[in-house]
């Protein structure tokens, strides 16, 4: 009986016009898909420690006939293990496009969390000059979870994952 009332109450909701769908839909200017490489310095390994992280990416492929492609790298440190690898905060990232467009700051927030063994590491925020701003843009990095095995013998130098990002304005 409860599972009739489920399957009923999922037909319902989309029959009564209730949705999760924003009644302001953003226009999107940019998508790009492509891949990061983030590198660590020392490899992590089991201990967390002090780690200067460098990411680099390169986005082969965009939608907008500006900017056909785009690439980005950035150096940070922060406490990290195989265990802890990404941490909540704030950053400024550069995007270079292949191009007319002139290059965009993009200055973000960062969550990160573990999903079927990868990281998912999201980052939200705002273009803030250059191309395409004002506009607000996400973009998602998945990498492959450090394997323990690896971190137990010598520590893990780097990984690497697709990467999406989007820009939007409202």
């Amino acid at each position: 009986m409860r599972l009739s009332r489920l399957v009923l109450a999922l037909i319902a909701v989309p029959a009564f016009g209730l949705s999760a769908v924003p009644a302001h839909a953003l226009a999107v200017e940019q998508t790009c898909v492509g891949t990061e490489v983030t590198t660590f310095d020392p490899p992590l390994t089991l201990t967390a420690r002090p780690v200067t992280i460098t990411v680099s990416g390169t986005y082969p492929t965009c939608t907008n006939a500006g900017a056909v492609t785009a690439t980005y790298s950035e150096t940070f440190s922060l406490t990290a293990s195989c265990l802890v690898l990404f941490d909540s905060g704030s950053a400024l990232r550069t995007f270079t496009w292949g191009g007319t467009v002139a290059s965009s700051e993009f200055q973000y927030n960062v969550t990160s969390s573990a999903v079927a063994g990868q990281v998912v590491v999201t980052n939200t925020g705002v273009i803030t000059s250059g191309g395409f701003a004002p506009a607000g843009a996400v973009q998602v990095i998945t990498l492959v979870t450090p394997n323990i095995a690896q971190c137990l013998a010598g520590g893990v130098a780097n990984v690497a994952g697709p990467t999406t990002l989007t820009i939007h304005r409202p």
